[in-house]
């Protein structure tokens, strides 16, 4: 058995993935340049306000110029070829479609191409910080729950088997099918709360539940308490994803793991898609052994010892698939 950290891993595998959406960069040397500093920019979103050399603070905010300079320079390369094609082409990434939206020469709502690369590093910022840790929970909480992992499996399988007999590829639709891993996607996210809690300010007086928020205050909204709330959810503090099978999240107030209303986050579908496969290609190919590991929830959600795991493909252990389905 190889031992793996689940939470560096996850971190690597959905790094490409956003930076292949949002600016079509594959493997090489732009790609270990833009993790490098983007891993340094991150450690001081939370930390002591002290701008002084050597201070995180300083040390995150260079790393941000060398991003901004960076993905600037891959717009402007972007801008510069679409206008001598001369040619609208395909929407591939998020920098074509602000480009398209906001970045023509004649277009009156056209936007400096600062903004639009400040827009896309601010799109980093969640995609790699959430959707790698949901992954990591997830693994946390079904190596804690062997029968969850048990059905877990039998349904990917079950679908692997599918695509393998009648040779076709996989599809968006086949992994959103797939219901109890929706299940277990909407309980890790339920009990993760990696978003714990959001800002928003009252533009006019609000009453709620008796209580008067003044017209301009802040009001912090805790995620947390709703999904931990004995009221939303029996016994909130288990792992239950079967509880998902009376429940359904798209429709329920008391789920926000993405937010809500005109601020809904919008990578919710692409964050439940990646999951989904990173799940489905796990217990359909390999078997694993969690370590004792606790989350922490403050300043960020994290593994204190990035979960540490033993992990071995199913062609290399004593154990078959089918055992594990029994």
């Amino acid at each position: 058995m190889d031992l793996i950290l689940v939470q560096e891993e996850t971190k690597k595998i959905t790094f490409q993935v956003l930076v292949k959406v949002l600016m079509s960069v594959g493997p090489g040397q732009d790609l270990d340049f833009l993790k490098k500093e983007f891993e340094e920019f991150i450690k001081g979103l939370i930390c002591l306000p002290i701008k002084f050399p050597g201070t995180r603070l300083y040390k995150s905010l260079k790393a941000k110029e060398k991003l901004l300079k960076m993905v600037k320079k891959i717009v402007e390369e972007r801008k510069i070829a679409k206008e001598r094609s001369d040619e609208k082409g395909n929407i591939e990434d998020t920098v074509d479609l602000l480009l398209r939206e906001y970045g023509g020469a004649n277009d009156m709502q056209s936007l400096p191409l600062d903004f639009i690369s400040g827009n896309i590093l601010e799109m980093m910022i969640p995609g790699e910080e959430t959707v790698p840790m949901a992954m990591t929970l997830a693994v946390k909480f079904l190596s804690d729950c062997p029968v969850a992992l048990r059905q877990l499996t039998k349904e990917n399988m079950e679908l692997k088997r599918h695509k393998t007999e009648s040779c076709e590829d996989y599809n968006w639709t086949d992994y959103m099918s797939l219901r109890f891993t929706q299940n277990v996607i909407n309980e890790t996210l339920r009990m993760a709360n990696i978003i714990n809690g959001v800002w928003r300010k009252a533009l006019k007086d609000v009453e709620i539940k008796g209580n008067l928020i003044p017209q301009g205050w802040c009001v912090l909204a805790s995620f947390t308490s709703v999904h931990m709330d004995k009221e939303n959810y029996d016994n909130p503090c288990h792992f239950d994803p079967w509880r998902w099978e009376k429940t359904v999240a798209a429709v329920n107030n008391c789920f926000t793991p993405f937010g809500g209303g005109q601020r809904l986050c919008p990578g919710l579908e692409l964050s439940r898609l990646e999951i989904s496969i990173f799940l489905h290609h796990l217990v359909t190919t390999y078997r694993w052994t969690a370590e004792k590991d606790d989350i922490v929830y403050f300043p960020t959600v994290r593994m204190r010892r990035k979960l540490p795991t033993r992990v071995t493909s199913y062609r290399n252990s004593t154990t078959t698939i089918d055992d594990d389905e029994d």
